[in-house]
């Protein structure tokens, strides 16, 4: 699979670098390394984990008809696990005709007002990167995505003809593993879960109006699409001579979801709120009944929930500026931690899937234009426990950033399982 997708970006890039001279073409981008290490509860000491390297390449040029062609790929390649990945990162075309603006092609879909969780960014897809260093474009996806503009309002619209499921990163697994000791066959479970193929009824759509009222950004949207992870159940069975054996099955389930989002500003204090309300389709029964299965108990939400986020930043006139922001996150399906909820094993009884209330803030400080720190915490009531990060950051002034930080989990067993991580990652922009 690495091999095909190099020969693929080689051809692509070989065809970009050769059009170059009548193109124009800029290119820019970056080079990345980082290490890290995880602090080892048993052995009482830091573990050398993770050597990495990467880049991403950036080739972006204005065409003569008012539009403008990017195309960028990206790589990584971790020494210590000894695994990586090289893809096509973006490939879009865009530009405007009259009051309408276009961009099609693979490209990251920014919806929303908030940091780090937009329940309105329908095609982002969240993990441990959009929450704990606030990336909220998510993957790129194949889209089409188009405006109209009014006098004093817009109306944009998506259409992502082939689906893209959420990957789960080696942070959210590690979790996962720490919580349930069952989650190596639900990983496993979710890796060969069928995913919806092909155009038409299997494609996601989403439309967005947004107008200004008393100075504040306000969108309206609905969105058709499928699940990030698949509807997980877990099936029991009789197994001659071993009774009631346990496995996990996985459905990609279409979910509706209609949001509202502001953004705007109370005098010095920058507010913005979301809201969206829907879910998926109920989970579907077996084609083929099986006479040996004495139950099938979901572990993912089966009804219409609520999603919400609201916070505010300011300024505090202390020094440079010290930047605070906090927001409220309330998450209807359960924990953003845990993607699925186990049953009683003893009762059989579902999990609970009560709402999930978070706090996640933030403290950032220039000290100066090339040196920065900041904090980050992000505490779940329900989980009793989170994650807090802070980091510094300096800049030289040759382009090159390097930033140090720390993960370090609180709380209950399930979060404080995972063991804090260090991590010093230098960047060159060229």
């Amino acid at each position: 699979m690495m091999k095909r997708r190099i020969q693929v970006l080689a051809v692509v890039l070989s065809i970009l670098l050769m059009s170059a001279p009548v193109w124009a073409f800029v290119p820019t981008g970056e080079l990345n390394a980082g290490i890290g290490a995880q602090w080892d509860r048993e052995e009482k000491k830091l573990v050398h984990d993770s050597t990495r390297t990467g880049f991403r390449f950036v080739l972006e040029d204005s065409l003569d008809f008012g539009a403008k062609l990017h195309f960028s790929t990206q790589g990584w390649w971790d020494w210590k696990a000894r695994k990586g990945d090289l893809g096509l990162d973006q490939l879009w075309l865009s530009g405007y005709k009259g009051d309408f603006d276009y961009q099609v092609g693979r490209q990251a879909i920014s919806w929303g007002t908030a940091d780090g969780f937009n329940p309105t960014n329908y095609f982002a897809r969240m993990g441990t990167d959009s929450l704990l260093n606030g990336a909220i474009s998510g993957s790129p996806v194949w889209a089409a995505q188009a405006t109209y503009f009014g006098s004093a309002w817009s109306v944009t619209g998506v259409v992502v003809p082939f689906f893209n499921p959420q990957a789960i990163d080696d942070q959210m697994k590690q979790m996962m593993t720490e919580a349930n000791p069952q989650a190596a066959l639900l990983l496993k479970a979710i890796e060969d879960t069928k995913k919806p193929r092909g155009l038409g009824t299997n494609s996601e759509w989403a439309v967005r109006a947004e107008t200004q009222v008393a100075g504040f950004d306000v969108q309206a949207s609905i969105y058709s699409g499928f699940e990030p992870l698949p509807g997980m159940e877990m099936v029991l069975t009789v197994q001659p001579g071993l009774g009631p054996v346990p496995s996990f099955e996985g459905i990609y389930r279409r979910q509706t979801f209609a949001g509202l989002a502001a953004a705007g500003t109370l005098g010095p204090v920058g507010v913005w709120g979301e809201v969206t309300y829907g879910g998926p389709a109920k989970f579907p029964e077996p084609k083929e009944p099986n006479p040996l299965e004495m139950a099938r108990v979901p572990l993912a939400i089966n009804r219409p929930y609520l999603q919400a986020v609201i916070g505010g930043d300011y300024t505090f006139p202390l020094g440079q500026g010290l930047l605070a922001q906090i927001q409220y996150i309330y998450r209807g399906q359960g924990s953003l931690l845990q993607p699925y909820v186990m049953p009683d094993l003893v009762t059989l009884e579902p999990g609970e899937f009560e709402g999930a209330h978070y706090l996640y803030g933030r403290l950032g400080y220039d000290f100066s234009p090339s040196s920065s720190a900041e904090v980050l915490i992000l505490h779940g009531f329900k989980e009793e426990g989170g994650i807090i990060r802070p980091a510094y950051t300096y800049r030289f002034p040759n382009s090159v950033q390097v930033q140090l930080s720390l993960l370090r989990p609180y709380g209950d067993e399930g979060i404080s399982a995972y063991g804090a991580r260090v991590q010093l990652a230098v960047t060159y922009q060229f």
